[in-house]
């Protein structure tokens, strides 16, 4: 069976290496994007963090929850990391609209301190936190689904997830720091980062199609239910 599924084994741990890489480009770009709302960095960073990591712990367990009852999690993931996509290519159209709102009508209607202030670390919250929980839903699927690929290596499939996942995001964070910032800004950046979802989400499609198909097809047959001693067959009883 490892020799029947490892190219598609290769296949899922190379997109799983480019989610990562778009979830820290998310997570860098968001600090940047939040900093202009909050008017600090470090308050951004922190809410970001906490955002992200409570969006992400939430989004697996939905899955744990929710996924044992799905045949086609490959599928789902799929969906997932197109959602992810189409949220990230929104995200600087929706935060202009929101900052403009923000400016124009709802600061001059509150006028107090601390109405603005909880109205910014709300909203702000908001922005980030549809997305931090299907971020959140990526690695349970992936990993469900790989395993339903070959589910004779869980240690083995677990450990390269998490290593490809971690080496994706390792190199997301320094690319959009180091490259995407100077090179496209803010906005370049997180396009960018939408359009490796899309493109994932795409790939994992294509593989599902091809992975549910085998993996049903390798599925032993159900137990036949046994006969109960002394009981006719039906044919007897006919006769």
């Amino acid at each position: 069976m490892r020799a029947r599924f490892w190219g598609l084994e290769r296949i899922l741990l190379a997109l799983f290496v480019a989610s990562g890489f778009a979830g820290l480009i998310y997570q860098s770009i968001w600090s940047h994007y939040l900093g202009l709302t909050l008017g600090h960095a470090a308050y951004a960073q922190t809410l970001v963090l906490g955002i992200f990591m409570g969006g992400m712990a939430l989004g697996a367990w939905l899955v744990s929850r929710w996924g044992i009852r799905w045949q086609r999690l490959i599928f789902a993931y799929a969906m997932v990391e197109l959602a992810i996509g189409v949220a990230g290519l929104a995200f600087h159209p929706v935060f202009q609209a929101y900052t403009h709102l923000s400016q124009d009508l709802v600061y001059p209607a509150l006028q107090s301190v601390p109405g603005v202030r909880t109205w910014q670390w709300v909203t702000a919250a908001l922005l980030i936190a549809p997305q931090s929980i299907l971020l959140g839903m990526t690695f349970p699927l992936m990993s469900g689904g790989y395993l339903r690929v070959a589910p004779r290596a869980d240690g083995e499939i677990l450990g390269g997830l998490y290593f490809t996942n971690s080496i994706g995001a390792a190199f997301g964070a320094l690319v959009a720091t180091f490259a995407l910032l100077p090179w496209v800004g803010m906005p370049g950046a997180i396009t960018i980062a939408g359009l490796v979802n899309l493109m994932v989400g795409v790939l994992s499609w294509l593989v599902s199609r091809r992975a549910d198909v085998q993996v049903s097809a390798s599925a032993p047959p159900p137990p036949a239910v046994p006969e109960m001693e002394g009981e006719q067959r039906p044919e007897t009883r006919a006769s």
